[in-house]
């Protein structure tokens, strides 16, 4: 007679022991909980659990289960996880060691090789504090720093809507080569499609933040139909891919409130009337930790670095814009200053005339006026009280147009709107935040530092 084998979804707390035949998919072991190493295995129903080795165990166990190998188990435990050990949805996790009868069998088809929890954009408020997977095309990494100094990397993925989405990829996961391979993201043919797994999502003062955990792997256009149907929705052709989807008046943006505006980009078509900025139109960073540098004769100096002969120029700049409905006061960010002055901030720099930083180049002024697509989302610092905006993206000089938007008297005038457009004099009294990233992004930025946005009196 065959044997009769228990499946993933019929296991619970306190089940006995029968055998379950599953196939091991990814291995990790928790940085805070180093006497644990985990499986995520899963069976031919296409269930997945997770698998415990731990203290005197964990060398068999690890020895024992090989990464896409199948096996048949008995003699394990099912246990409840910890909040510090829950990374999939399965309230049970089996519990193995040298007790345990673990056989390897021949690899079968009938046991899936990859197994992902992808969850859409706009799901992501629901799963806080959980652990699911995203899939998108490889848009662009980001080389960041945080507060106490530690590199991480920010990854920005595009779904099928056009719409971006940031993960962190904290040292924990980038360190690892199992879980990441920088080179096999970065040289793979575009469109690329990349998968994030166990993808912690928190919630930081009302702004939404995805972050890598223990369990993390990426994927690099993984053997899934997913891959296929969103290669497919892109035409396998890059240059398909939406960058500025049907245009929102800026007066609807304005009245959104904060919580509608959390992880969302709007495009609007507005035109930049007028550039602030508080003390310089652009700022120099050290390139190895991205803080601040200071002039120090023909060269700069970092605090941390000591004398940097090549530094890393970015625009400092703010804008005011309007189409026919609204106005706004907005951060520029140094990718949307390239877009729009069709150059970077070094090739504007004239390093004999020290006053320089306090003059506005022509070759910005003149695109004043210009109307332009742009995108536009709330900065990280946000907070009901005080939301601010920045443009992540923007048309290229090569669409642009000459016409001059104006809004209508009454969302101009001092009565209806709440905040005065500042000037480069009166913007030196704006609040200075740290900068710490090279350039702006859409699932991070550095300028925050911008005004609160114009909303109508009540």
């Amino acid at each position: 007679m065959s044997e009769i084998f228990t499946a993933i979804s019929e296991l619970g707390y306190a089940s006995p022991g029968t055998a379950l035949q599953v196939r091991i998919l990814r291995t990790w072991t928790p940085q805070v909980r180093g006497h644990e190493t985990w499986f995520l295995a899963v069976d031919k129903y296409g269930d997945a659990i997770q698998i415990l080795g731990q203290r005197k165990d964990q060398g068999f166990v690890q020895s024992a289960l090989a990464i896409s190998k199948c096996y048949t188990l008995t003699k394990y435990g099912c246990g409840e996880p910890d909040t510090y050990q829950k990374w999939l949805h399965n309230p049970v996790y089996i519990a193995v060691g040298t007790a345990s009868c673990i056989t390897s069998i021949p690899d079968t088809v009938t046991i899936p090789t990859h197994w992902f929890n992808f969850i859409p954009k706009s799901q992501i408020p629901a799963y806080i504090n959980q652990y699911p997977d995203f899939l998108g095309v490889f848009v662009k990494l980001v080389a960041c720093i945080k507060k106490n100094d530690e590199p991480y990397l920010l990854l920005i993925l595009r779904n099928e809507f056009g719409e971006d989405i940031a993960i962190s990829l904290w040292k924990e996961c980038t360190d690892a080569p199992s879980k990441f391979n920088r080179n096999a993201i970065q040289n793979a043919p575009a469109p690329t499609v990349i998968a994030v797994t166990n993808v912690r999502i928190m919630d930081y003062g009302g702004s939404l933040r995805l972050g890598t955990s223990s369990a993390t792997h990426i994927y690099v256009n993984p053997p899934i139909k997913e891959t296929d149907t969103l290669l497919d929705s892109y035409k396998i052709n890059v240059a398909s891919i939406p960058l500025f989807g049907l245009p929102v008046p800026l007066t609807e943006i304005n009245e959104k409130k904060h919580s509608d505006l959390l992880e969302k980009t709007f495009t609007a078509e507005a035109s930049i009337i007028e550039y602030v900025f508080s003390d310089y139109w652009y700022q120099v960073f050290c390139p190895q930790c991205k803080i601040s540098t200071l002039k120090q004769g023909k060269d700069w100096f970092c605090p941390s670095h000591g004398t940097i002969t090549s530094p890393t120029p970015m625009y400092k700049l703010m804008a005011t814009i309007t189409d026919p409905t609204s106005s706004m006061t907005v951060t520029l960010s140094d990718n949307a200053g390239q877009k729009i002055f069709g150059t970077t901030a070094d090739k504007l720099i004239l390093e004999g005339d020290p006053n320089h930083r306090k003059k506005l180049p022509n070759i910005i002024k003149e695109t004043e006026g210009i109307t332009k697509k742009m995108k536009l989302r709330i900065t990280n610092t946000s907070t009901e009280r005080n939301i601010r905006f920045i443009i992540t993206d923007i048309e290229d000089n090569s669409s642009q147009s000459s016409s001059i938007t104006t809004p209508p008297s009454e969302n101009t005038s001092s009565s209806n709107v709440p905040h005065k457009t500042p000037t480069c004099s009166s913007a030196q009294n704006q609040p200075k935040v740290k900068r710490a990233l090279n350039f702006e992004n859409t699932g991070m930025d550095k300028s925050d530092a911008g005004p609160k946005r114009a909303r109508r009196s009540q």
